[in-house]
């Protein structure tokens, strides 16, 4: 009677040992940022001999892998990652997954007026975004459109500056903030310095078509057209009100200009 009571403690604790050994090689797969599980992992050794696949929590058993087998996890939105299972098990049976960044095709508005991919529109046109605004920090809106390299903008004094496209200007080119046009009522056809009225730092994305856009925009469009696009509210998503804010500053040396420019955003 004794003895069988104690071969049922050796059984029960070596049945609990084999348990915790099963147990201790099933890992889990998270996302770097998120610590979220990820799952359909594909889970496979060098020459691919040995495969596993994560589960919908993330987890995966490696006892099929031996103790120094370098393990391979690839994963289709994830970057790959090999490390070893020694070192796997070592670190607490988690494996960390870096998302692959996707780079977007830049969209564009000003050929039919809707959103566009740029690889899908057959005229040549010059985008800058918030972005670059900011990093180029221009006194005014001509030289932003001079600092993407594409505008030639005639100046007659530091602070002036009127674009040039195609070697037209003023009443054969048309700007247009927001979709409203703003020089209906220019009709000489010298350069005068009616962009620099705008804001640049107010300015989320510009685009600048070369070229006639006189089907979609009428006949002072002719020579191309140029798209401001103003900054857009930030609207609160909770309950409660929020506050952003954003202060730039700039100072030339060469006429001792200052341009300041702050802006609020409540909501």
């Amino acid at each position: 009677m004794k003895f069988s009571v104690k071969s049922r403690y050796i059984l029960l604790i070596f049945f609990l040992l084999i348990c915790t050994g099963v147990r201790s090689q099933v890992i889990t797969i998270l996302d770097v940022d998120s610590r979220e599980p990820v799952m359909n992992v594909a889970v496979f050794n060098d020459d691919q001999s040995k495969t596993a696949i994560s589960d919908i929590d993330g987890r995966v058993n490696l006892r099929i892998f031996s103790g120094q087998e370098r393990i391979t996890f690839r994963h289709i939105s994830y970057q790959t990652k090999k490390s070893l299972k020694s070192v796997i098990l070592r670190q607490g049976n988690r494996v960390y997954l870096t998302m692959n960044a996707e780079q977007l095709d830049e969209v564009v508005m000003s050929v039919s007026k809707w959103e566009q991919q740029k690889r899908d529109v057959p005229q040549r046109i010059a985008s800058v975004d918030a972005r670059a605004i900011a990093f180029s920090a221009p006194q005014t809106s001509a030289d932003l459109l001079q600092q993407s390299g594409q505008v030639f903008v005639q100046k007659s004094q530091l602070g002036g500056g009127s674009p040039m496209i195609r070697g037209f200007a003023t009443n054969r080119l048309l700007l247009s903030v927001d979709g409203v046009r703003m020089n209906n009522a220019i009709f000489r056809g010298g350069n005068i310095q009616n962009v620099i009225s705008l804001d640049p730092f107010t300015i989320s994305n510009t685009e600048v078509i070369f070229g006639p856009g006189s089907v979609i925009y009428g006949s002072d469009a002719i020579g191309g057209v140029m798209n401001f696009f103003t900054k857009k509210p930030l609207f609160a998503v909770a309950d409660s009100l929020q506050l952003h804010g954003a202060a730039q500053y700039r100072f030339s040396s060469a006429n001792n200009e200052q341009t300041g420019h702050l802006e609020l955003n409540f909501g």
